[in-house]
């Protein structure tokens, strides 16, 4: 750093601020002492008058006898007191305007002059003299005549320089004290700003990262220069950064202009490309191009296009397709084009025009893919289309003859679909036993593997209700059903026939060993693997007692306007993996007036809808439980279906569903 740039920031900084302390001081200092001593200078000069007029008051009473009486050597005895004071040059007693009746004046000031100075007989000043006038006289009513006191002003324009000299002289101190003051601004401030500037040219020029700004006091510099050294840092971590960045970014940069000229070459060489200017002469084409026209790019540069033109395309396609591009609009087809041996080939083409800057066209260029191949599977299509018609024809019979046979089918089915509706009890029979009640049964089929039995028993008083989901659905499931139904007819006539009690748990082991038995399921190598989730209610209207035992399948019921649930052995029946002494638990609840009972299969818990395609779930069921239990049962079963069509929406149904509701 050279002496010139050490100096001028310094110098600058230091004028100005020798410069703004002195203007304020001057325009603050200077003004305010000025107006104090101006304002003892008229203080005394007020005192001073308000003495010479109380001395010339009392001295023109004292006059007034001699005045009265005429006795003029009394009245310049009188007069001749005032010599006591120095400042008064001469004193006038005036009778009437015009008439002096005595006087007293210094020996160097004439008579005359004093004469002269009165001009009228009123008190008033003039450059050098204060002229006090006051009348003679013993009370307000006689007037004897007027005293006038003549005072020099010497020595209050004494006063006035002294007071100018001692402006001048605390102007001076001021001015030095504000140059004391200065240096001291400067060497606590300036030093400090000047090592800042000195700092940051030397990072500006020389990039120094190890400049290290050191405060000599804990002050508002040693922020600035804390914050000076925090931001040297700062930068140097980021250069370093950058640094590393930018070596990655060059790598970068490296590896993309690397791969940019492979896809150009794989370009060159695999698609077929050519460009040309407004006449269709070809300025350039790929290697792909040359190698499949047989041409080299010497013999093809500056050739018209239609050197590869084929006479086998009418001229009115190539007037369409130099139309359609000079309209500044993309062309797109197939074009057979011809090689140099005289072979042709195939290509499926996408011309299109450049444009310059200003809008207009500039050339055309082309790309083109190989569709020889398609075309020669094209012509062998053609051939086979006699073939493919006869097989046609011949898959129509066959058609025809499956289209009979799934008739048949579907015959079976829907006669299957009686039977197994046949087996759903009528709703009319829960009249007999509860106060309302409601039976969803929904098979996704025509036939399904869901199933709900109901029995009356040994009196008018019990009953029993199975809610069934066998395996599977569609027409398995509803095989699977019918044996359900022999078996419960089976143990229904065997109820009907003891006095023993009946009990939910044990019918569902009974259903568990009479099903591995009849599918022959007792080990693991057996061939089916048939078995059901359910749940069993025995009901006694006069005992007011409900007995439930269920396999996967739970029991909500309300009672007192509370939600309870009353969950089943997590044990199926009937399956290969079931052990046939598996023993059910069973469950016994008395029943009041007004509690409702909810039990269903898994079909309607599992369904899937909603936004995210998740299963309705137990939440959503016990809701629509809590919030609609107080409606009749036929409201509920409308709330049950719509509720869940809606969440359902456009979802496929994925299972048979039954819902038995029943009020007691």
């Amino acid at each position: 750093m050279n002496k010139n740039t050490q100096k001028n920031p310094f110098r600058s900084i230091n004028l100005k601020l020798l410069f703004t302390i002195g203007i304020s001081s001057i325009l603050i200092i200077v003004p305010s002492i000025s107006f104090i001593l101006y304002t003892a200078y008229q203080t005394k000069k007020t005192d001073t008058i308000k003495a010479l007029e109380l001395s010339t008051k009392i001295m023109s009473r004292n006059l007034a006898a001699s005045v009265d009486f005429k006795l003029v050597e009394d009245s310049k005895n009188i007069l001749n007191t005032l010599q006591l004071n120095k400042n008064i040059d001469g004193a006038l007693i005036y009778l009437d305007k015009d008439t002096i009746f005595s006087d007293y004046h210094k020996k160097n000031i004439s008579k005359e002059y004093l004469t002269s100075l009165v001009d009228k007989l009123i008190t008033q000043e003039t450059e050098n003299h204060l002229i006090i006038c006051e009348k003679i006289q013993f009370d307000e009513e006689s007037e004897l005549g007027s005293l006038c006191v003549i005072s020099d002003k010497t020595k209050l324009k004494e006063a006035k320089y002294n007071i100018l000299k001692l402006i001048l002289i605390i102007l001076i101190l001021s001015l030095s004290s504000l140059y004391i003051v200065t240096k001291y601004i400067k060497k606590m401030f300036i030093f400090p700003i000047f090592e800042l500037i000195e700092a940051m040219q030397d990072f500006t020029l020389n990039h120094n990262y190890i400049i290290n700004l050191k405060a000599k006091n804990n002050d508002e510099f040693k922020i600035l220069f804390d914050g000076f050294n925090s931001m040297i840092s700062t930068i140097k971590e980021q250069d370093e950064k950058l640094k590393i960045y930018t070596n990655q970014l060059e790598e970068t940069i490296d590896k993309k202009t690397k791969d940019l000229k492979e896809i150009i070459q794989q370009f060159d060489e695999n698609v077929i490309a050519s460009k040309t200017d407004l006449k269709g002469r070809i300025t350039y084409v790929s290697k792909a191009f040359c190698d499949i026209s047989q041409y080299t790019q010497e013999e093809l540069i500056g050739k018209p296009h239609n050197i590869v033109r084929h006479p086998d395309v009418p001229k009115e396609a190539f007037a369409d397709l130099w139309k359609t591009i000079q309209s500044g609009k993309t062309w797109k087809g197939d074009v057979k084009n011809l090689k140099k041996d005289g072979d042709s080939y195939w290509v499926n083409a996408t011309i299109f025009p450049e444009f310059d800057k200003d809008g207009n066209i500039k050339s055309y260029s082309a790309i083109r893919h190989n569709i020889s191949f398609q075309k020669e599977v094209e012509d062998l299509t053609k051939n086979l289309e006699l073939k493919i018609k006869e097989r046609t024809q011949a898959i129509e019979i066959q058609k025809d003859e499956i289209e009979e046979m799934h008739k048949h089918t579907r015959d079976s089915i829907e006669y299957a679909s009686l039977i197994q509706g046949a087996l759903i009890p009528d709703n009319n029979s829960f009249r007999k036993y509860f106060q309302d009640y409601f039976a969803i049964w929904h098979p996704k089929d025509t036939v399904g593997g869901d199933i709900y039995l109901f029995e009356g028993l040994r009196s008018e008083d019990e009953c029993l209700l199975m809610v069934i989901d066998c395996t599977g659905h569609g027409v398995p499931g509803a095989f699977v059903t019918m044996l359900v139904k022999a078996i419960e007819r089976q143990i229904v006539s065997q109820i009907k026939m003891s006095h023993e009690t009946v009990s939910p748990a044990k019918i569902l082991s009974i259903f568990n060993g009479s099903m591995k038995h009849l599918l022959k399921q007792e080990n693991k190598d057996s061939i089916s693997n048939a078995g059901f989730d359910g749940g069993i209610i025995y009901y006694n209207k006069k005992e007011k007692i409900l007995k439930f035992a269920g396999a996967e399948t739970p029991l909500f019921y309300i009672k007192d306007n509370q939600l309870n649930i009353v969950k089943g052995d997590r044990y199926s029946v009937g399956y290969k993996k079931c052990d046939r002494e598996y023993q059910y638990k069973e469950h016994t609840i008395e029943v009041e007036d007004g509690m409702q009972f909810y039990l269903t299969t898994d079909g309607y818990l599992d369904q899937n809808g909603g936004n995210k395609g998740f299963p309705f779930g137990k939440k959503r069921f016990k809701n629509i439980i809590e919030e609609y239990h107080e409606e009749t049962m036929a409201d509920q079963q409308e709330v049950f279906l719509y509720t869940l069509a809606q969440y359902q929406d456009n979802y496929e149904t994925n299972d048979d569903i039954t819902l038995i509701g029943l009020k007691i």
